[in-house]
């Protein structure tokens, strides 16, 4: 899916990349992709909806939306994909992004230790080969060699902007409870992290929440009051015992 990036930029004025997780408390949840074309792209590149393998996407389980129009003006391609485990959430985000692409090592963790529950998040966004590196060795060859069919300085010079001003992309997790995170952008349940193509350092991506478990709490709390009860009731008679013993008479 990320894939057809590269196409994209052959023709593409504005492009937004979207991957988005998110994670329930059983630790299933859904992942989610989209691209988002203006007006401009889209008239550029009229097949790209063919460059799409629909059929591929339907047969692992994935659901394909679009192309729609939305109500920020792009037309969309967008598709999802549930999973079951954390382990299986790994799984599926590498369906989309590749064991070596520029979004790597995405993972997602959930532990149960006594009265909460802990949720982590982490990944690695490297943009060091820019657009290029959303290519892939099949398609350089269709193109002659080059990932993208031509180099990004004969792009931008044929649209007049940096590459960077034509791409975004974006990451977006949510996980229960609330999240802190090192996103420059965080909700109350998420956290969201944006760029660009302008090649840097490896981003590091990490968000993590914990829930309490209230029913486990309260199970203590009783225990906690049943024990103290206990020890009451048996402080209690043993404080009477001596009392009567102390004022009985034959004493």
């Amino acid at each position: 899916m990320l894939g057809v990036l590269a196409v994209v930029a052959l023709g593409a004025c504005r492009v937004e990349t979207e991957v988005g997780l998110t994670v329930e408390e059983d630790g299933s949840g859904m992942v989610e992709v989209g691209i988002g074309l203006d007006d401009d792209a889209l008239g550029r590149v009229p097949g790209i909806a063919d460059e799409l393998r629909v059929e591929d996407l339907q047969a692992t389980g994935w659901t394909v939306v679009g192309p729609v129009e939305e109500a920020d003006g792009y037309t969309w391609f967008r598709i999802s994909k549930p999973f079951a485990t954390p382990e299986e959430a790994a799984a599926v985000l590498t369906e989309v992004t590749g064991v070596d692409g520029p979004i790597r090592d995405l993972r997602v963790e959930r532990e149960r230790p006594f009265a909460r529950t802990t949720y982590g998040f982490e990944g690695t966004v490297d943009l060091a080969a820019g657009l290029e590196g959303f290519g892939d060795d099949a398609l350089a060859a269709l193109l002659d060699g080059e990932p993208l069919g031509e180099d990004v300085t004969a792009i931008e010079a044929r649209f007049g902007e940096p590459i960077d001003a034509m791409f975004g992309l974006r990451v977006a997790v949510r996980l229960p409870g609330d999240v802190s995170s090192n996103a420059p952008t965080e909700t109350g349940d998420g956290a969201v992290w944006e760029f660009r193509l302008t090649p840097g350092a490896p981003a590091q991506l990490q968000a993590s929440s914990t829930e309490y478990r209230s029913s486990t709490l309260a199970l203590t709390a009783i225990g906690a009051l049943a024990v103290l009860g206990a020890l009451g009731v048996a402080g209690r008679g043993r404080w009477v015992g001596r009392r009567r013993r102390s004022t009985d008479p034959a004493d």
